[in-house]
């Protein structure tokens, strides 16, 4: 649009959308989930979580009087995680609020930046959440990269020690070359015991491509007599051409969800059970 001068803009009063508009952090996709379902801080200084990591051998078949192993075995170990904070400070000055008052405030000042240094905070919580908790001098949350791992990056987790118990691992898998299939079946399979299998699969927007295009080769293109056209009243569907669509803007796995985050970290795909991953 053509610059105005002065002849104009001295008399009108520019127009005001009234709402800030994001562009930043609807991609904050598995943050957003785990927020949905946050569990409630009851207080105390750790929270402990008992975990069985052992197999229990005081059993198996016998015959007569065969005599029975009597030694307790402990198989429980207890996880200690301790809190961590996170803030965000909100700065206006007292004259920045008096002027943004009555029919010249636009858009409210507090409000919007309430609004908008929440939306602050929730993006900074998912940098953290995949993060080792190492970030800060160890003051981040102890985020994904530090919950699946095999010991290799994270060696102690939750004070306990995944070479000591290695049911305390998660599984690290190292991949060169192309992403196939059958990787994300081994990943699978690694995350998964018993009926207790994954609830959601976590990547990058660009390994999420990457996985489509896997797809698209046994895909069936539906045809319709359809097309796009804009209108007076904006955007219509109209018919009369024949029209096709490609592409996906949803996946799965295994009837499992693959979703793009924009905060995963690069190259990366977690393979995680929602029931034990916890905000």
């Amino acid at each position: 649009m053509p610059a105005l001068s002065g002849f104009v803009t001295s008399i009108t009063q520019d127009r005001f959308v009234q709402k800030v508009t994001d562009n930043v952090l609807n991609g904050n996709v598995l943050t957003m989930r785990l927020m949905a379902n946050p569990k409630t801080w009851r207080g105390g200084t750790s929270i402990e979580v008992p975990v069985n990591l052992s197999a229990y051998t005081n059993l198996g078949s016998y015959s007569g009087f065969d005599t029975f192993a009597t030694a307790q075995q402990s198989t429980r170990q207890r996880g200690t995680f301790v809190p961590s904070q996170a803030y965000c400070s909100i700065i206006v000055s007292g004259i920045q609020h008096a002027v943004n008052q009555g029919d010249a405030a636009q858009v409210d000042l507090i409000a919007a930046e309430m609004e908008q240094r929440g939306n602050d905070l929730k993006d900074e919580l998912g940098t953290q959440v995949y993060s080792d908790g190492t970030g800060n001098s160890s003051k981040d949350f102890l985020g994904i990269q530090a919950a699946v791992d095999d010991s290799t990056n994270v060696a102690t987790y939750g004070g306990l020690s995944r070479s000591t118990f290695t049911n305390w691992r998660g599984t690290l898998t190292a991949q060169s070359g192309s992403l196939s299939l059958a990787n994300l079946a081994a990943d699978f399979d690694a995350a998964q015991r018993g009926t207790d299998s994954p609830t959601l699969i976590v990547t990058t927007p660009a390994v999420f491509t990457i996985y489509e295009a896997l797809l698209t080769p046994t895909v069936s293109h539906q045809f319709s007599m359809n097309d796009f056209r804009m209108t007076s009243e904006g955007m219509a569907r109209v018919g009369g051409v024949l029209a096709a669509n490609q592409g996906f803007r949803a996946l799965s796995f295994r009837g499992v969800p693959v979703v793009a985050d924009e905060k995963c970290t690069a190259n990366n795909i977690y393979t995680l059970n929602e029931n034990h991953l916890t905000f």
